[in-house]
């Protein structure tokens, strides 16, 4: 009697397993998607801890690398080039207030007879108020993505002032000073709503919010895409194989050790492009960037790892190179270095003297450190 049950061809059990493995990890990566806050910690960066907007709306940079990593370069750089321009106007203007600020004071005190204001509602003394107020109001929980018209109330106080000692004689000075008051702050009032509708555009595009961008979450998807990627090519090269009957019942082990050895260096290549050990030419990295890079680095695991072999020559013959020439090299270049960094970083004031004092006192240890060594 025969068989007439159609017998499995070698290599169609483990196709049948890739794609079970590979819808099992795309219903994984969604359910995680799916659960974890889209807003929380492990999902996104918080760009807002990179700047800070003042009262006044100057807009002060701390970290240019995490705006430009999240937000993406080609599209944060304008708007840091354009808030920086506008920061050299805020202060050119503010200094001007200060200074007719002043002219108005001295010329009410003299002018002024039978005109009196209320302290409180003195121009100079809401002037005095907006450019020493050191945070935002009303602006909980995000400060640096509202606006605060810091400006309106002394423009409004300017304003009606002017208009009340216009028509009346003997203020010509005042009315001079007032004149140009109102035209600076109307300029200031202008210029620092654009800085807070600039800083406002620098957050993580919504087109692109896809892919978790934290540190934490953008190791995981490196991971899961890096995975992806040798599960998609060990599905082409096993179906092309089965296509031409030439499957090889042993290379399903070599595909085994590629599931764990292909994300692990996938992992590692793009931490170190990421901390700019190597780069990839034209093409820009960034937060959301990486899940595709690590599918590439994955689904050409061999080759990945032929790149990861020679990013360990490279590094380890630097090393050995260092190890034979011994640390009077490596002094030099230490001495240089600090050299031009005192020469650039000269100070100014004493806070300046004290602030440089502390980036560099590590680097003299260093020196002074190694200078004993070499003499042993």
């Amino acid at each position: 009697m025969h068989n007439l049950t159609p017998t499995k061809r070698p290599g169609q059990t483990f196709v049948h397993f890739l794609l079970i493995a590979t819808v099992a990890w795309i219903v994984l990566y969604i359910l995680l998607h799916l659960a974890i806050d889209p807003e929380g910690r492990f999902a996104k960066n918080n760009v807002n801890d990179a700047f800070y907007l003042t009262a006044q709306g100057e807009f002060l940079l701390f970290d240019a690398t995490t705006l430009t990593w999240n937000v993406g370069k080609s599209k944060a750089t304008p708007i840091l080039n354009r808030l920086d321009e506008r920061n050299a106007t805020l202060r050119h203007l503010m200094e001007n207030i200060r200074i007719d600020a002043h002219r108005l004071k001295e010329s009410l005190d003299r002018e002024s007879k039978n005109f009196r204001l209320d302290a409180e509602q003195h121009p100079t003394q809401l002037i005095e108020v907006a450019l020493s107020q050191s945070s935002l109001k009303s602006c909980e929980p995000k400060k640096n993505l509202c606006y605060q018209a810091t400006w309106d109330e002394p423009l409004r106080q300017v304003s009606k002032l002017h208009i009340e000692l216009h028509n009346l004689n003997g203020y010509a000075e005042s009315n001079a000073a007032l004149s140009r008051l109102k035209g600076h702050l109307s300029q200031l009032k202008q210029q620092s709503f654009a800085q807070y509708i600039d800083a406002s555009a620098l957050r993580i595009s919504r087109a692109q919010s896809f892919f978790w961008s934290s540190p934490e979450g953008s190791s995981a998807e490196i991971i899961f895409f890096a995975v992806f990627g040798v599960l998609a090519n060990l599905l082409v090269k096993s179906a092309e194989y089965l296509r031409n009957n030439n499957f090889k019942q042993n290379e399903r082990w070599v595909a085994y050790t590629k599931l764990v050895y292909g994300p692990i260096i996938a992992w590692i290549l793009v931490t170190a492009i990421a901390v700019g050990w190597f780069d990839l030419g034209e093409y820009q990295i960034g937060t959301y960037s990486l899940p595709l890079l690590a599918f590439v680095l994955g689904f050409y695991s061999r080759k990945t790892v032929n790149l990861f072999s020679r990013l360990g020559d490279h590094l380890l013959g630097k090393a050995q190179a260092s190890v034979e020439k011994g640390p009077a090299e490596i002094l030099a270049s230490r001495q240089a270095y600090q050299a031009q960094f005192l020469n650039l970083l000269a100070p100014r004031s004493y806070q300046e003297i004290k602030q440089t004092a502390f980036d560099i006192k590590d680097e003299i240890v260093k020196t002074e450190v190694m200078k004993l060594e070499a003499r042993k």
